[in-house]
């Protein structure tokens, strides 16, 4: 992706996700709430021929992985950006933050001047007590699924409701914004942002709205330069910043964020004119336990959870559009893990290709491979998973032990052909409508086989599902977006019973309950080859 590369580092045993690129004196970016390292991209890419660009997401954003306990202060925050820098070999360093990433950045520049070489602000939050008392929970309610869908039509809403007014549940004439709303495609993305966290938006913004004490601006003691855009709806901030040194600079910009942009290149090149180039050092991959890793295949980014161990390698793979599973909830024993999301989702939702069985098996062989000691494999897959086993146990001759099915997705091809009729819209509308969509098919399939004509037939009479786990499929299946239905249609060849009965390896079948074994399907499936099918 344009030179940008992504990696995971173990923090104080959490998982963090951040960005890299370029060569140079090192410029760390710091996002917004409820964003993550993604938004900067196109600054990262702009500053690559300068700097040694550098964005991690925020504890409990994107792919980090939250702090402990709530709630969580800025100094927290900045604590955890300080122990991922020094993880990575990061001594010195420019920061650049937007927002809540602006009030992170500056108590690193406060708190550690040694540290950093200049500050850059985005607008700064100079709430008030009052405005801090104020907002509070009114801004910031509980993200709980709900069996009905109703939250996603509330926070898509929320989403552009936030271009409108400020806050954005105050409909005054007073509060309202003259800045251009939000698209039909820019309220998908920020819906997004906070589908990705769920619950944990809160934690960030929450920071910002209680940190009221402005003395760390007013005793920097590095260079600073504080913007305030004119669309910003914190520019009205601008005035509370009084006392300041003369080495910050506060700065009414009226121009685009390309002018803004235009300003900070001088203005860095001179801040940072005897800064050497920055070297990080090669992260330590703990010696025991969970891992993630990035892995670079072929197919584009794989993430995978990694767990040490001897004797055998265990790959499981989830169900394609569903989320993955926990991975500190897998007993590991003495066995080496392999957990890899799979194209198109999670941490690996930023692949490119398309999501058929080649981008697969390209992606799938690459962290297989690039993991390799040379253990013997049991090979797991679970749902229509199963549609990549062959492929991969023919790749991987005499390496494969034993193949393990977990509820597969065995279909005719009339079957598959009502199932791929049936995915939910990918049209993006106004309303919200596709969100809606996404959850009623997602919550349905758990109550009507969605390989078959809806009806008194198709009616599995089984408890209703977990919102939660609905909803956690949900966000894979709108990360997928128009994916889908190539995912889907790659993943289910209409021989697959008769490939999987071929493979010449062990072959084993797990049903989580017997009402998931589609006509008896799974079970023929293991059975003596006299048995045969049942369809």
């Amino acid at each position: 992706m344009n030179g940008i590369r992504r990696h995971f580092v173990t923090v104080h045993g959490r998982q963090v996700h951040y960005r890299s690129c370029g060569h140079g004196p090192a410029l760390l970016l710091i996002h917004q709430s409820p964003q993550n390292s993604r938004m900067w991209q196109a600054m990262m890419e702009r500053y690559a021929d300068r700097y040694l660009v550098l964005a991690p997401d925020l504890p409990g954003f994107g792919h980090s992985e939250p702090l402990p306990g709530q709630p969580q202060t800025i100094a927290e925050f900045g604590q955890a950006m300080l122990a991922w820098a020094d993880a990575i070999g990061l001594e010195r360093f420019a920061v650049f933050g937007m927002h809540t990433g602006g009030l992170v950045a500056t108590w690193l520049a406060w708190a550690h001047p040694t540290r950093v070489g200049a500050l850059v602000v985005d607008g700064y939050a100079a709430f008030t007590p009052a405005e801090s008392a104020l907002y509070g929970e009114r801004y910031l309610p509980p993200f709980v699924p709900q069996w009905d869908g109703s939250h996603l039509c509330w926070l898509w809403a929320r989403m552009r409701e936030q271009k409108y007014f400020f806050p954005w549940y105050d409909g005054r004439a007073e509060a309202a914004m003259r800045i251009a709303p939000h698209t039909t495609q820019s309220t998908h993305d920020a819906v997004m942002d906070v589908l990705d966290v769920g619950d944990t938006y809160r934690v960030g913004y929450a920071a910002a709205f209680r940190h009221n004490d402005h003395h760390w601006v007013r005793e920097l003691q590095v260079r600073a330069w504080l913007v305030y855009r004119h669309v910003d709806p914190l520019r009205a901030h601008l005035p509370r910043l009084t006392d300041l040194p003369s080495h910050v600079a506060v700065v009414d910009e009226p121009g685009s964020l390309a002018d803004m942009h235009t300003r900070m290149d001088a203005w860095l090149a001179q801040a940072l004119a005897d800064e050497p180039a920055c070297r990080l050092v090669e992260p330590v991959t703990p010696a025991m336990g969970w891992s993630r890793h990035i892995a670079n295949t072929p197919a584009g980014d794989v993430a995978c959870w990694r767990h040490p161990g001897r004797g055998t390698l265990r790959v499981r793979l989830h169900a394609p559009g569903a989320s993955a599973p926990t991975p500190h909830a897998i007993d590991t024993s003495t066995d080496a893990w392999l957990l890899p999301d799979l194209p198109g989702h999670g941490a690996s939702s930023e692949i490119d290709a398309s999501l058929t069985c080649d981008t697969m098996q390209q992606a799938l062989l690459g962290v297989i491979l690039g993991d390799d000691a040379g253990l013997p494999i049991v090979l797991e897959a679970c749902g229509a998973a199963a549609g990549y086993v062959p492929a991969l146990v023919q790749a991987l001759p005499g390496r494969i032990r034993e193949v393990v099915l977990h509820d597969p997705w065995l279909l005719t091809p009339t079957e598959r052909n009502l199932l791929l009729v049936g995915l939910p819209t990918t049209q993006i509308d106004r309303a919200g409508g596709h969100l809606a969509d996404a959850w009623h098919w997602e919550r349905e399939r758990h109550l009507l086989w969605p390989w078959m004509e809806p009806g008194a037939a198709a009616r599995r009479c089984v408890a209703a599902p977990d919102p939660a786990a609905v909803h956690a499929n949900v966000v894979e299946l709108l990360r997928l977006g128009a994916r889908r239905e190539v995912l889907f249609r790659d993943a289910l060849p209409t021989d697959l019973g008769e490939r999987l009965r071929g493979l010449g390896v062990p072959l084993r079948t797990v049903v989580s309950d017997p009402s998931s074994d589609f006509q008896g399907r799974t079970a023929a499936l293991a059975a003596p080859p006299s048995e045969g099918p049942h369809a």
